[in-house]
């Protein structure tokens, strides 16, 4: 450690005043030997000179322990040293300094934090719970599986005319799509869904209808469009969404087999969700506008349908997510030329269970299953799915 020469000099002359004041004292308990030894102007000055000699002395010292090159005086308190052939220079951390996560031994660039709510937003994207960037774009190819067993009331075709009959109908499904979701400006997603399928059909009825026939072709088309409308950061959010789904232009009313609907309808749902991270729970509400149309000169109204979906989906790594969900929905009896076909309606439930495994950073393996709850609902079903992101 260093002593500045205004230090040194502070030093001195408190030193040299605390000796003045010890000698003032010593003379004013020894009165006796002042008065037989007397100070004298002269012997003062001698005193003053020696003194000032010595705080000289001092001074000079001083000077030559200053004289040390400049470079070391300016040295850091860090004490640095200067590099040498084969010496690496090792820096100390600070300790308010993070280390970045990169540097780490298999850390990623993201905190973890931050990859689970990577984990569930692709989980997310998905169930319609959330949409994606703007400009950022997803292709989603479908592989479905469901096997349906019915026994109710149904209007089929019998001798080219639509009539109300007890239908057993055991169904095969088997159906391939390609969905495509685009992020669009004002936190919109368009999203666009065209399906394939080939499905075996045992049925009988009472009147003489029964067989087994098998079909493919492509099913209902559907587009749709959905809006967030708030999102607080951790906390709840809300997206409403708009979707049409178009009539099976290859199924005939009545048929023992189709691919898809023969009605087009007109849906609206809302969608809330709420963030505990690593978990998310959602649930919504919809409801379905099916169109009426005529056939063979009757008008048949299929009836609308109401619908109730809750669930929740678990981030369990950066990678995998658990998803449970309840799907519930209920459609008004059908009306033949404007009257009732008593017990037409049905209730349909299903509980589903699956997850989803990130192949990579881009694509996204998702597995399904699900079981039918109610007599008219599908007795079960597999999905499988692939969503890339570009």
């Amino acid at each position: 450690m260093r002593w500045s020469p205004g230090f040194v000099r502070s030093i001195v002359t408190s030193s040299l005043l605390m000796v003045l004041a010890g000698a003032g004292a010593a003379d004013k308990h020894h009165s006796a030997a002042r008065a037989i030894k007397r100070s004298t102007p002269a012997a003062d000055a001698a005193l003053l000179k020696s003194l000032a000699a010595r705080l000289e002395a001092l001074e000079q010292r001083l000077a030559a322990l200053e004289s040390v090159p400049s470079a070391a005086a300016s040295r850091p308190p860090s004490m640095s040293v200067p590099e040498t052939p084969g010496m690496q220079r090792l820096s100390r951390p600070s300790l308010h300094t993070a280390r970045p996560a990169s540097d780490m031994p298999g850390a990623s660039e993201d905190p973890p934090g931050e990859d689970l709510s990577r984990a569930l937003e692709r989980a997310l994207v998905r169930e319609g719970g959330l949409v994606l960037p703007r400009g950022v774009f997803e292709l989603e190819p479908r592989l479905r599986y469901q096997h349906r067993s019915t026994n109710r009331l149904e209007i089929v075709s019998l001798a080219g005319q639509p009539q109300v009959s007890q239908v057993d109908r055991k169904l095969d499904l088997l159906q391939v799509g390609l969905g495509i979701r685009i992020g669009m400006p004002w936190s919109m997603q368009l999203e666009a869904f065209v399906p394939y399928a080939s499905n075996r059909e045992r049925i009988a009825a009472i009147g003489g209808v029964a067989g087994t026939e098998t079909a493919s072709g492509f099913g209902n088309v559907e587009i749709g469009v959905t809006r967030q409308l708030f999102m607080q950061p951790g906390g709840l959010g809300l997206l409403g969404s708009l979707r049409w789904v178009g009539q099976d232009a290859a199924s005939q009313f009545g048929s023992t087999v189709a691919t898809g609907s023969s009605f087009s309808s007109l849906q609206g749902s809302l969608l809330f969700v709420t963030r505990r991270d690593p978990v998310v729970f959602f649930g919504g509400v919809s409801h379905a506008i099916n169109r009426e149309r005529r056939i063979a000169g009757s008008l048949v109204d299929p009836g609308d349908t109401s619908g109730l979906r809750i669930g929740s989906i678990i981030a369990l790594s950066p990678d995998t997510s658990l998803r449970f969900g309840l799907d519930v929905s209920r459609s008004r009896d059908t009306r033949l030329d404007s009257a009732a076909v008593a017990g037409s309606g049905s209730v349909l439930a299903e509980f589903s269970a699956g997850f989803s495994f990130a192949l990579t950073p881009r694509t996204l393996l998702g597995i399904e299953a699900g079981i039918g709850l109610t007599p008219g609902s599908p007795d079960f079903r597999i999905g499988l799915s692939l969503p890339v992101r570009y």
